[in-house]
């Protein structure tokens, strides 16, 4: 119960800190005053991690419909990452903090597709030249290097 307690709240607080124009702030401007060993803030950041990938699921829906599964696929692994983490460190059940996870990602969904839809009424590109698009490259480097191995 303390570690969902606690990414309520370091959700709560990362929504509040962001500007008015976006819902979120960067995954690395979040990260920058944690400490590494802030196991909360590396499950935040992994289920981030899901969350983005959903959004992209989402926005390659029609369009590439492979490139949707396979993000999709991602979310699930980053998810599922989170989860073991959470798990481990609040000694709560796997199927308990799978649970907290699933939603949570979908809940970070929808606050990257509000930013996304404000990115593209702007640069007409959901993530080019915003957050979101730093968000994909730390993603993906955290995918490439713990996820997928």
């Amino acid at each position: 119960m303390i570690n969902r307690f606690l990414l309520a709240i370091l959700f709560t607080l990362v929504l509040s800190g962001s500007a008015s124009a976006n819902e979120m702030i960067s995954i690395e401007k979040y990260l920058s005053d944690k400490d590494p060993s802030d196991h909360a803030a590396t499950t935040y950041s992994l289920i981030r991690c899901s969350g983005l990938e959903l959004f992209f699921a989402t926005i390659m829906q029609e369009k590439a419909p492979d490139v949707s599964n396979l993000s999709k696929q991602k979310s699930s692994e980053f998810a599922l990452f989170a989860s073991k983490l959470d798990s481990v460190n609040s000694n709560r059940k796997f199927e308990d903090s799978a649970k907290n996870m699933i939603n949570s990602s979908q809940e970070i969904m929808s606050y990257y597709i509000k930013d996304g839809k404000k990115n593209w009424s702007k640069t007409g590109s959901y993530f080019l030249e915003s957050y979101i698009d730093d968000d994909r490259l730390l993603c993906d480097y955290l995918y490439k290097s713990y996820i997928q191995k």
